[in-house]
């Protein structure tokens, strides 16, 4: 309904429920009189009243006895239609309390048709206050607006008055904060600080407040939980007409996704800063979004350029624009991601194409959106080379820089395809370096491995280039040689071998005359693939060594039956520990001059059901190089310490009982803890146990070996060295470290009676030993001449086939007590 005021020169739109022409005519007559203008509209039926109030109308004026409807109908329909607009009766016969009545509906106030002179008094206050009711009305809908828009705002909305004490929270506020008004009524915001609130902010949002002054900025504040969230904030005074502060109201927005993504990016972009990768990001048009500082260094663009005036069209290398339009960009569309490789020019560089590997990934907004892409290309100039160095090391070996093994492999396998193709003949070489170990024990391993790295330039230089030469470790090497006609030919390339090593090598101050032991197998007759005839050159290889040093020997099937043999007895001879085959014979020790019985030694012997009685010669060596001489060295010390407890039993308590220690069973780590255990177990006397090691294991590491020593002694375990005067020492051994006896072998004691040199060198032993408080033994007597002279020259004790062989345990038990 349109609103009037006193001063409104607008015809007044008035509507009169008047069932007399003549009444209605009067009436418009005396408004009009007292000095207002209006548009006057009559209806005396409900359905005429209904249509009229579909517009607006001043003021409503009504008789109230009426043929068709009476007043009090009518005030019903216009206050369900209207409820503002002023309602005045105008009647010659309304009672008194039908006017009661009429107030209580809604009516305004009523005038007597025989005196109007209140009606212009009348009109002037009803159509104030419907005016004012209806500015009242408005005022309250939009504060009823504005407090829905607060209550349902996503933003947080509080206020507090002038003195910063909250009022009012919205449920935004109190979803953000956790705190409900309840909470903080009476309080102040201060309860939102944190550690973190920085005190110059809140100093300059109250100075700008008190100036009377909108506040806007960015707070750190501390939910009820203690959890802390970032917040855009708008603060306003609110003043009252004196210009006073009386109220502050303060509109916040949760901005922590928004500040934590931002400082996401700081970091990420101080970390692509900082990346020696380019980084790129564009936008599917070409626009450049970001290029970090190695990317503008790589592309060569100055850093003065701003990056929204790139396109990647223009600072990326043709080629590359051109992949990335043709194959990586339509591929991202549809996978999202691409990887690969390409190059890059290097402007600083003439012509330097830098390899590089690419990333390239799409990134979408939420709605799925395409928002951009982004590049990662990274040098990959040192990974090339470092994969280059790698190839090389997997297939050369990195002492010599020659092939390994898996690059002979495939040569030899190529050079047989080609030789079946031709009809021609390969030979493979394998030569083994005589002597080598000698070198590297007493000189070291620098040395050995400068011997080696010269003789694998002279062997290198005595070559074709078609033909291969690999070192396949140690002191191997294998040669390949294709193309050959006749297998005769061979010899003269063993020959040019022999030549080129006529010389001596030179390492430091030192020279050494290297000779081969090497072995041949040759395509098609020794083998038709790469593993026979390389198996065969190996076995060929360890004939000629058998042979003697500098000596070549070609393949012969009967190498291979030999080999083979050997594998079945190694097979057999794990069967043979499991199935308890193998025993212990026991040899006297007997002083050289009383002939009283003062030790054995014990002998491991071999009893195979299928090769009966098999000598150590040859199971021994099989036993150390397949490590099952751990496990058997152990049983030979524990049947040797049980065994004294047999002699004993059997009437003889102080017999020394002698064992054998391979240089296997020796470096292993457990071995003391062994020999200790064994001597614990059988709860014998620690020197009545002798263990003989020989002059090669003492000088393989003397350090360790002195260590392991000492410890024995202490244990109070007898050391013996056997056969002393066969191997690689120095007798400074002999005074460094606690041994206890000295066996001289056998080799030197066959020919001591015939041989002045062999006398000598025993008698020198033997004077020797004394001197530095050790025990002689004398192995391999078997004369009594040997013997006669050996106890002429005071050899201490005697053992050998003179006095007796070596017997099983139940024989020397009965030998013994028959003999002494």
């Amino acid at each position: 309904m349109v609103s009037r005021t006193e001063n409104d020169s607008s015809k007044l739109n008035t509507l009169i429920v008047e069932d007399n022409k003549d009444d209605f005519l009067l009436l418009v007559d005396y408004i009009e009189a007292s000095g207002l203008e209006i548009e006057a509209k009559c209806v005396d039926t409900e359905s005429d009243l209904v249509s009229a109030l579909d517009q607006p109308w001043d003021i409503v004026f009504s008789d109230y006895s009426m043929p068709n409807m009476n007043g009090a109908r009518a005030l019903e329909i216009v206050r369900r239609l209207d409820q503002d607009v002023p309602f005045v009766f105008v009647s010659g016969t309304i009672g008194e309390e039908a006017v009661v009545n009429a107030i209580k509906s809604g009516a305004q106030d009523y005038v007597m048709k025989s005196d109007m002179s209140r009606l212009r008094h009348i009109m002037d206050r009803e159509l104030r206050e419907a005016n004012n009711r209806r500015e009242q009305r408005d005022a309250e809908n939009t504060l009823k607006k504005l407090s829905q828009a607060i209550r349902q705002s996503a933003d947080s909305v509080f206020i507090t008055d002038a003195s910063g004490h909250f009022e009012y929270v919205n449920p935004a506020f109190e979803l953000l904060t956790g705190y409900e008004l309840t909470d903080v009524k009476g309080d102040t915001p201060s309860c939102l600080k944190t550690e973190h609130s920085d005190p110059e902010q809140f100093k300059l949002l109250w100075d700008t407040l008190l100036r009377g002054e909108t506040y806007k900025g960015m707070l750190i504040n501390r939910r009820k939980d203690g959890s802390e969230f970032y917040e855009e904030k708008v603060i306003s005074p609110v003043k009252n007409d004196l210009g006073d502060i009386t109220h502050f109201v303060s509109t916040g927005r949760d901005v922590t996704a928004r500040m934590v993504a931002e400082q996401s990016w700081r970091r990420m972009r101080s970390v692509l800063e900082a990346t020696p990768d380019l980084v790129a990001i564009f936008r599917p048009s070409g626009e450049m979004v970001y290029l970090n500082a190695s990317g503008f260094q790589l592309l060569g663009v100055s850093q003065q350029v701003a990056t929204q005036d790139l396109v990647y069209s223009a600072i990326l290398p043709e080629k590359l624009v051109r992949q990335l339009d043709t194959e990586i960009i339509p591929l991202v569309m549809q996978q999202d991601s691409w990887s690969g490789e390409s190059q890059i020019e290097r402007p600083s560089a003439q012509n330097q194409m830098v390899p590089v590997s690419l990333v390239v990934l799409k990134h979408n907004e939420q709605q799925g959106n395409q928002l951009y892409f982004s590049l990662v290309a990274r040098d990959i100039s040192e990974r090339i080379r470092f994969e280059s160095e790698l190839q090389h090391q997997a297939n050369h070996d990195s002492l010599t820089s020659l092939p390994n093994r898996y690059f002979l492999l495939d040569r030899l396998k190529s050079s047989i395809a080609s030789a079946r193709r031709r009809h021609t003949l390969v030979a493979v070489l394998f030569l083994d370096l005589d002597g080598f170990k000698r070198v590297n024990d007493n000189l070291g391993h620098l040395v050995g491995d400068e011997m080696l790295r010269q003789v694998a330039d002279r062997l290198r230089h005595c070559l074709r280039p078609a033909d291969t030469i690999a070192r396949l470790g140690g002191d191997e090497f294998t040669v390949v040689v294709e193309d050959l006609i006749n297998s005769v030919d061979i010899i003269s390339i063993i020959s040019k071998f022999y030549r080129v090593f006529q010389s001596p090598i030179a390492v430091s101050t030192q020279e050494f005359f290297v000779t081969f032991s090497t072995g041949v197998a040759i395509y098609p007759q020794d083998g038709s693939n790469e593993t026979d005839l390389l198996r065969h050159a190996d076995m060929a290889m360890y004939r000629a060594k058998s042979l003697g040093s500098n000596q070549y020997q070609f393949y012969a099937p009967e190498m291979d039956y030999r080999g083979r043999e050997i594998l079945r007895m190694d097979t057999e001879l794990r069967y043979a520990i499991e199935n308890d085959e193998l025993c212990l014979y026991y040899q006297p020790q007997v002083d050289a001059k009383t002939r009283q019985l003062m030790g054995v030694e014990a002998l491991i012997r071999w009893r195979s059901p299928a090769r009966g009685l098999v000598s150590p010669a040859e199971f021994v060596p099989l036993l150390e190089s397949s490590g099952m001489i751990l496990q058997v060295g152990h049983w030979v010390i524990e049947k040797a310490c049980e065994q004294y407890n047999r002699f004993r039993e059997a009437g003889f308590p102080r017999i020394r009982v002698s064992a054998n220690v391979s240089a296997v069973q020796f470096r292993d780590s457990g071995f003391l803890e062994q020999v200790t255990a064994c001597v614990q177990a059988a709860q014998i006397p620690p020197d009545m146990l002798e263990l003989e090691i020989t002059e090669n294991i003492v000088m393989q590491d003397p350090e360790r070996v002195s260590n392991i020593l000492f410890e024995l002694n202490k244990l109070g375990v007898r050391m013996a060295i056997d056969d002393f005067g066969t191997g690689y020492s120095s007798l400074a051994y002999l005074k460094r470290f606690p041994l206890h006896t000295l066996k001289i072998d056998r080799s030197f004691i066959c020919d001591v009676t015939e041989s002045v040199s062999d006398a000598t060198i025993v008698e020198a032993s033997i004077s020797l030993a004394h001197k530095l408080g050790l025990d002689v033994v004398a192995e391999g007597v078997e004369t009594d001449a040997q013997c006669q002279f050996l106890s002429n020259i005071d050899c201490n004790y005697i053992q050998g086939f003179w006095f007796s062989k070596p017997m099983p345990e139940d024989e020397i038990i009965s030998f013994l007590g028959k003999t002494f």
